[in-house]
């Protein structure tokens, strides 16, 4: 890649030389009619860059030709049987041949053409051919009558300088084939002509690459729709909390489903409507009709085009809206599941309620028997005291009497003593139920 200098003494954005170049990225050259223009492009397959770059380059030395510099996104070639020129794209790349002389007669078929030329290994799965044959206005009518009676689309540009027939239908070989009549082009202005008329049948075809998913997709967006519209109907009358764990289960199924279609196709929906936009401003200058017989290319294939890329459009705009009714139904759901989960709870913590509360009066009934016991037992150690003051004759009271008077006392004593060691208890069950963080 060629470096550009920064402007003294100022440090270079590391990819200051990428944005400026990026207005050379796809130059064109000029040239002059008759030519042949054969191009082919290549989805980037799963083979690494610096792979494909040393076959580009091992294929240059083979035809004694200098590789292109390091991290060129372009290069071409002049080889004997014409000039050859690659272009490295995003998701694709393009090899190109133009061809002039005797090379470039227009009666011979681009298959045929494509035998006799050396190409490099293709770097990935093949997509497009195209055949421009540009032709001297002698030869108009000859050229033209390769694409007829199939012709579809007939255009005139800059006022009819120029002229562009194509029928859009692979010939025999599998090339789609384009006639353009020079009335007064110069040669960069036919060199941008072949660029606008390439790119037109590669974004074309790229850009109809997010059918073939959108017409995948559509079953799997009906089958999750009427998924949906089932589960809501159950939500509505299944109230228990199993029914709505069941439920939850076969939508997170159907959530799943549809944001893996989501990940597998944004990247194709969205290059479908780049290219989309890049297609249609190339059309601009595509617009004029060469005459009543046959439309202009620009308003053919915008209403050939239009159905697939508002097929894809819509079935993206499905996706995001499904993605967002089934993330509605979910929270509902859960809504649904959390209130019974808060029913369950409230009559759970209700029923120990209850159970507290039989415990406590069992508690209080355990601790007035323990008094009771307890004190029937003091009761007679203080009998075996008394009787033993009686004997000494330091009891005034006879033993009866005076056992019979102890006995309130140590009941009232008891009945203290036992409370004060239940106060103890429960405080330091509450002090060791309560954490730092709640201190």
């Amino acid at each position: 890649m060629v470096s550009i200098a920064s402007t003294p003494p100022f440090e270079p954005h590391p990819a200051r030389d990428a944005v400026l170049l990026e207005a050379h990225s796809r130059p064109f050259f000029p040239f002059s009619a008759p030519a042949r223009l054969i191009g082919l492009a290549f989805l980037r397959g799963s083979e690494s860059a610096a792979s494909i770059r040393a076959r580009l380059d091992a294929f240059a030395r083979s035809h004694g030709r200098a590789p292109a510099p390091e991290g060129a996104k372009h290069h071409r070639h002049e080889l004997p049987q014409g000039l050859f020129r690659w272009e490295e794209h995003t998701e694709f790349m393009t090899f190109v041949f133009l061809l002039s002389g005797e090379k470039a007669r227009f009666d011979v078929a681009a298959a045929d053409l494509m035998r006799q030329l050396p190409l490099p290994e293709q770097p990935g799965p093949h997509l497009v051919s195209i055949d421009i044959a540009f032709v001297e206005p002698n030869e108009a009518e000859a050229a033209l009558a390769r694409l007829r009676p199939t012709i579809v689309s007939h255009s005139t540009i800059e006022g009819g300088i120029a002229e562009v027939a194509s029928d859009f239908a692979p010939d025999e070989g599998g090339f789609v084939r384009f006639a353009i009549v020079n009335r007064g082009l110069t040669d960069r202005r036919l060199g941008a002509l072949a660029r606008d008329i390439t790119e037109v049948e590669v974004y074309r075809t790229m850009a109809l690459l997010g059918l073939p998913e959108a017409q995948r997709i559509g079953p799997v967006i009906r089958d999750v729709e009427q998924g949906l519209a089932m589960l809501t109907a159950e939500l509505v009358h299944r109230q228990s909390l199993a029914d709505g764990d069941a439920l939850l289960a076969r939508l997170t199924e159907m959530t799943a489903r549809v944001e893996s279609e989501i990940a597998r196709t944004t990247f194709r929906f969205g290059a479908t409507r780049a290219y989309a936009a890049i297609l249609n401003e190339r059309l601009l200058a595509l617009g004029e009709p060469a005459g009543p017989t046959a439309p202009a290319i620009a308003s053919f294939l915008q209403r050939r085009n239009a159905p697939a890329l508002r097929t894809c459009e819509r079935m993206e705009a499905n996706l995001a809206s499904l993605a967002a009714r089934l993330t509605r139904a979910s929270s509902l759901l859960r809504t649904r599941i959390d209130v019974e989960l808060a029913k369950q709870n409230n009559a759970l913590l209700g029923a120990m309620n209850e159970r507290t509360q039989l415990q406590l009066r069992l508690q209080q009934t355990v601790e007035g028997l323990s008094i009771a016991a307890i004190s029937y037992y003091v009761v007679g150690l203080v009998s075996y005291l008394l009787k033993g003051l009686k004997d000494r004759g330091l009891l005034p009271l006879s033993l009866d009497v005076a056992v019979a008077l102890s006995v309130p006392l140590i009941i009232l004593v008891m009945a203290f003593v036992i409370r004060r060691i239940r106060k103890i208890h429960v405080r330091k069950e509450t002090d060791q139920s309560l954490s730092p963080r709640d201190l």
